[in-house]
C-alpha cells in the first residue's frame, strides 16, 4: 500500500455537481408537488367552491378540466411524491435504490395524470413526457457510482 493513498474500500466516492443539482431540482419539485397535492385533496370542496365563485368563470375550459379530476388523484399524486423524494434522497446519498424508485414513481405519475387529466381533455402530455424523460436519462448517467 502507497503512502498517502486510500485503500480502495476506504476511498469515498464524492457526488458529481451535476447530480447534486439533479437532486436539489428534484427535491424542490416532489416537495412542492407532494405539499400542493395533499392540500388539494384535503381542501378539495372548497376549492371548487371558490372555483365556482364569479370571478373565476374567466377561466373558461381549464376550469372545466381541474373541476374534472377527481379527488383521489391529488392523493395518488401526492404519495407518489413522496417516493419520488425518497428516491432523491437516496440517489443524493449515492444509493441505486433511489434511481428506481424515483423513476418508477415519475412514470406512475405520467401515467396516472394520462388517464385522470389528459386523456379525458384530449391533450398529450408532451412537456411533462419531455421533463421526466431528460431527469431520468440524466439520472441514468450517474448510476454507475451509485451503490
Amino acid at each position: 500500500m502507497e503512502t498517502g493513498h486510500l485503500p480502495e474500500f476506504e476511498q469515498k466516492i464524492r457526488r458529481p455537481h451535476l447530480l447534486s443539482l439533479l437532486c436539489v431540482l428534484s427535491f424542490i419539485g416532489s416537495a412542492l408537488s407532494a405539499v400542493s397535492g395533499f392540500f388539494v385533496y384535503i381542501n378539495y370542496r372548497h376549492i371548487l367552491e371558490l372555483m365556482q365563485s364569479d370571478g373565476m368563470f374567466q377561466l373558461g375550459e381549464q376550469l372545466r378540466i381541474i373541476q374534472s379530476i377527481p379527488r383521489e388523484f391529488f392523493l395518488i399524486a401526492a404519495l407518489l411524491n413522496v417516493v419520488s423524494f425518497v428516491g432523491v434522497r437516496f440517489m443524493w446519498m449515492l444509493q441505486k435504490a433511489g434511481f428506481h424508485l424515483y423513476a418508477i414513481s415519475q412514470l406512475l405519475i405520467i401515467i396516472f395524470s394520462s388517464v385522470y387529466i389528459y386523456k379525458p381533455a384530449g391533450v398529450f402530455p408532451g412537456f411533462d413526457l419531455m421533463l421526466t424523460t431528460l431527469f431520468i436519462l440524466m439520472y441514468l448517467r450517474f448510476r454507475d457510482i451509485m451503490s
